[in-house]
């Protein structure tokens, strides 16, 4: 997850508890770019209903997102 971040956004993360969407290194265009990265990677298919921002706060949320979604 974390280096799906890194090539989307092209910055490292400094934690895994970091609030990616309030400190603007998550924003929305980059955040669908992220999240058809998500769906390439793991397999995942992230429905309409599973677009919660916090799902996508931190890489700790989007880890415990992708592992409760994979196939």
């Amino acid at each position: 997850v974390k280096t799906i971040l890194a090539d989307v956004i092209n910055a490292e993360v400094p934690s895994n508890n970091t609030d990616l969407v309030e400190t603007g290194m998550l924003d929305s265009l980059a955040l669908v770019s992220f999240i058809l990265e998500l769906e390439a990677t793991f397999g995942l298919t992230v429905s309409y209903d599973n677009l919660e921002i916090d799902n996508f706060r931190t890489i700790k949320s989007i880890a415990q997102f992708v592992q409760q979604n994979q196939k």
